[in-house]
């Protein structure tokens, strides 16, 4: 790559080619045949406050005590798409993705009192810290997909894509209570179509729907109500685990100011089913009721894990002639569902995207 073509992808602030944005809608173009197209696509999650069952409220705020929590996700995929024809193409998203959170537990006599619980032989969960170096670092889900554009005109434009998630994620902890997982670790498919309607040259109606099928796998928990934060240890058991499917619905509308730059608003409507817990063996079972004095279904980790959320935001695109860029900014405004194991973050995403395509040789 050249330098100048490097500079340029260190400091684009945003994207659409006469296509749309990529920041918030997947675009409907593909590479020609032939070609590499590469994409560098960092993402920054942080939140305080989460949504339980519509509430927004401040992270752990069920602990007896007062702990100021802030979470923080970086994931920084690269993505590379290689063109089969001029009108399909393959391409992986390679993420790594760093997680981190910042624990405080006031220390009032409260504090003592669930640091001092924490630590009991009953319930043995990791000290309230900020996460160590050694945790931060994790690859996310790897994604493969074979994207096809059905509709190629000058006003209205139209693909379909597969994707494959690949169980590599990293799942959170049970024994720490503010962890954050990288990944579901488990297969997903994806099927998901993008639009792009152009109104009077200026104006760029981009919209896509997703539909994921979740597969299922295992996972590692508690076995107690998902209300509850604080289960015994002796109830952790490695459950069968079916994650509930989903639907999602993003809409970009864009003003295009100029041949390179166009700004316009965020929308996104994710809808998820229920989890299904199952224990995977009559022993497993057997095991927990006897740990913990009496019987407890797996079933009851199902509750609350539905979720329903609204996202808004803006975004800033730029398209020059051998590079793009995008700069977005979102906000979940509404959620319904979620709970302590299972919860839905009130956070803002900021996004940037940087992309070239090359000739392979």
């Amino acid at each position: 790559m050249r330098p100048r073509t490097l500079l340029l992808l260190l400091i684009v602030p945003g994207l659409p080619p006469g296509v749309s944005g990529a920041q918030a809608v997947p675009r409907t173009d593909t590479p020609p045949a032939g070609l590499f197209r590469v994409t560098f696509e960092p993402v920054i999650s942080t939140w305080e406050h989460e949504w339980i069952d519509g509430a927004r409220r401040r992270i752990g705020a069920s602990l007896p005590a007062t702990v100021r929590v802030r979470a923080e996700t970086r994931v920084t995929p690269l993505v590379v798409e290689f063109g089969i024809t001029n009108r399909v193409a393959i391409g992986v998203r390679l993420p790594l993705v760093r997680q981190r959170t910042r624990e405080f537990l006031v220390p009032d006599s409260a504090g003592l009192a669930l640091d001092t619980l924490l630590r009991d032989s009953t319930y043995q969960f990791d000290p309230l810290v900020n996460t160590p170096r050694r945790l931060r670092f994790w690859p996310g889900d790897v994604e493969v997909e074979g994207k096809y554009r059905i509709v190629e005109s000058p006003a209205w434009r139209l693909s379909g894509s597969v994707i494959v998630r690949l169980p590599t994620g990293h799942l959170d902890s049970p024994h720490r209570l503010f962890d954050i997982p990288t990944g579901d670790h488990q297969l997903d498919v994806e099927a998901r179509v993008a639009q792009e309607l152009i109104v009077g040259g200026r104006l760029w109606l981009n919209a896509a729907l997703r539909l994921g099928r979740q597969q299922a796998g295992t996972r590692e928990r508690r076995v107690g109500p998902s209300a509850m934060l604080l289960v015994p240890r002796a109830a952790t058991a490695r459950l069968d685990w079916d994650p509930g499917d989903y639907i999602g619905i993003d809409v970009a509308p864009m003003y295009r100011f100029s041949r390179h730059f166009a700004v316009g608003p965020t929308a996104a409507y994710w809808v998820r089913a229920h989890d299904h817990y199952a224990y995977r063996s009559a022993q497993d079972s057997i095991a927990v009721a006897t740990a913990l004095g009496s019987p407890v279904a797996a079933r009851v980790l199902d509750t609350g894990t539905a979720e329903r959320q609204v996202r808004l935001g803006v975004a800033i695109s730029y398209m020059g002639s051998r590079v793009e860029g995008a700069v977005s900014i979102e906000q979940t405004v509404s959620a319904t569902g979620g709970a302590p194991g299972a919860v839905i973050p009130a956070g803002s995403v900021f996004r940037v995207v940087m992309r070239t395509s090359r000739w392979p040789f």
